[in-house]
């Protein structure tokens, strides 16, 4: 008798491990069916080859694979496990890649929802009903959230995920039976969707990571390391844009650091990195502060230009003034306790006087080179007939160039 029972019991035991270890396989294979949708769709999104064909291919391809990934999950789920789950899964995760698609996915979720129950002859207008209730709530629950922090979508994400798993259990009959609501299908479920939720965690952070390492590796191509301004490449590249397009709106000013040589001379590198360091921070603030439509570049030395869009001249030159003299008046001090008269020069020039923005940009810099030959801290301006210089005296800018 008691052999018959241990029998039972060891029988009973072997069924549960048996079942536990089958559901596990059919969780796992379920949650690499999704991860490897995701991973899809983020190729498909970032290919630079997927970039240049035909939005129809491109999102056609996206349904496809959707499709078919959709329908394997839910058949699996429903043959293996019992009963349909993780319908929404893809779906869901889909949001963390791309709003377009997502919204693509969700049209067509319900739908292949819908043709499997159909297909197993258990189709009705409640499960449909649901299934559209479904698509709205996790449109409401994604989509508010759309521009937080990675942390702040992916709780979403995993949030959502459990809640629509849970809420969308399918027995895949057209009669509700409670008894269905047993604690081994929910924990099933929760099992479920705690490996998909970890698998996305790895494959998320990786994408997170690697689009931090492409935006650093795009800012460091773009900036210059020492002043954290546009670099020389930068000034190019937007040159040959505004070339070809039909802008003509462009101020044009070259700037340059009077006696440079002299500050590394006197009082070393370092000290001359600071001066750098301190014009590129007052030039930007002067940017910023007087609302200027400009892009401000370092070319190398102490060289600098602005372009400056759709400002008049003479208020882009009666502004510059205001900077030039702010800037002698605040002095720069070194680590010895010095203070030092920073001075620059500049030329102006406007694209409209001049066929190509490549001119004005010539025209800027032999402006830049006649205020130098006059003197230091001035401002003059090319309008492709003559030169107007506008400034101080050469004389009162070299005495108080280096003051204690």
């Amino acid at each position: 008798m008691k052999n018959n029972q241990l029998m039972i019991f060891w029988g009973r035991v072997k069924g549960v491990v048996a079942e536990m270890v089958s559901s596990l396989f059919v969780l796992i294979s379920i949650s690499t069916l999704i991860v490897g949708f995701i991973y899809e769709l983020y190729v498909l999104s970032e290919s630079e080859d997927m970039k240049k064909v035909n939005s129809f291919f491109k999102y056609g391809t996206v349904i496809f694979l959707f499709v078919v990934q959709e329908y394997f999950i839910v058949y699996i789920t429903y043959n293996a496990v019992g009963f349909v789950c993780f319908q929404y899964a893809i779906w869901i995760a889909t949001f963390m890649i791309s709003r377009k698609c997502a919204l693509i996915t969700g049209i067509f979720t319900p739908i292949v929802i819908n043709l499997f129950l159909y297909n197993i002859g258990e189709f009705s207008i409640i499960f449909c009903v649901l299934s559209v209730l479904s698509v709205l709530t996790i449109f409401l629950l994604m989509g508010a959230f759309l521009n937080k922090s990675f942390t702040i979508q992916f709780y979403r994400y995993s949030g959502t995920l459990l809640f629509i798993s849970l809420l969308t259990m399918n027995p895949a009959t057209k009669d509700f039976d409670i008894h269905f609501y047993t604690i081994a299908n929910v924990l099933k479920v929760l099992m479920g969707c705690l490996l998909i939720i970890w698998f996305s965690y790895i494959f998320f952070r990786e994408i997170k990571q690697k689009k931090r390492r492409i935006s650093e590796l795009e800012y460091m191509k773009s900036h210059d390391k020492l002043t954290g301004l546009y670099n020389y490449r930068e000034f190019t590249k937007n040159l040959n844009i505004i070339n070809e397009s039909s802008e003509k709106n462009y101020i044009t000013i070259m700037l340059d650091i009077d006696d440079f040589k002299k500050f590394n001379d006197e009082f070393g590198h370092n000290e001359g990195n600071g001066i750098l360091q301190s014009f590129s921070k007052r030039l930007h603030e002067y940017i910023i502060n007087n609302e200027t439509n400009a892009a401000l570049y370092r070319f190398g030395g102490e060289e600098f230009c602005i372009l400056v869009k759709d400002k008049p001249l003479d208020q882009v030159n009666a502004k510059l003034d205001n900077f030039i003299n702010g800037l002698r008046e605040d002095r720069y001090k070194t680590e010895s306790g010095k203070e030092i008269c920073v001075s620059c020069s500049a030329g102006i020039s406007d694209n409209n006087k001049f066929s190509t923005i490549y001119e004005t940009v010539r025209a800027a810099d032999a402006a830049l080179y006649q205020a130098k030959k006059e003197g230091k801290g001035r401002v003059v301006i090319n309008t492709g007939d003559n030169f107007t210089t506008r400034g101080v005296s050469v004389s009162s800018v070299q005495e108080e160039l280096f003051r204690v």
